[in-house]
């Protein structure tokens, strides 16, 4: 399920299906990191299209936290954890997962309440759709075992 309002009615009645939330991690930087952060926040976009494509109907994709790279760590930081209190509030999911390429999150695992995976962009915009497709898929195989592996402890808890 995506941050649509067509999902989120199916989600509104069915939501004790939909334990999961995944929020992509993106950066912004129109400065020294232009590229890079726009690389980084299509990869994670793909990334997690295909990980809700997969998981439909257990994990909800939920929308960007998008700050600015330059800013405050710290800052930014202090924004995603309120936003994962809301979340977390609204009692609606269980497992809360983050999806980055920015390593800078990285430092910060320790201080996020919610699964924090990291995976580095790979250039993806010199390769022809078919081969992309296959290189996302790969790329989300390890981060589909993490996932089960949640879901597997919060049974077994």
């Amino acid at each position: 399920m995506k941050w649509k309002t067509k999902d989120a009615d199916v989600f509104l009645k069915s939501g004790e299906y939909v334990d999961s939330l995944l929020i992509p991690l993106t950066p912004v930087d129109f400065k020294q990191e232009f590229k890079s952060s726009v690389s980084m926040s299509e990869y994670t976009a793909l990334l997690c299209e295909e990980i809700e494509r997969q998981l439909h109907g257990r994990l909800f994709l939920g929308p960007n936290f998008t700050y600015v790279k330059e800013k405050s760590d710290i800052s930014s930081l202090e924004n995603l954890n309120n936003l994962l209190k809301h979340v977390t509030d609204s009692g609606h999911f269980k497992h809360i997962f983050l999806l980055t390429s920015d390593v800078s999150w990285k430092e910060f695992e320790q201080k996020i309440d919610a699964h924090l995976f990291w995976i580095p962009a790979l250039p993806l915009e010199n390769m022809d759709e078919k081969y992309r497709l296959e290189v996302i898929k790969e790329q989300v195989k390890p981060l589909f075992q993490l996932i089960f592996n949640e879901w597997q402890r919060g049974v077994n808890s």
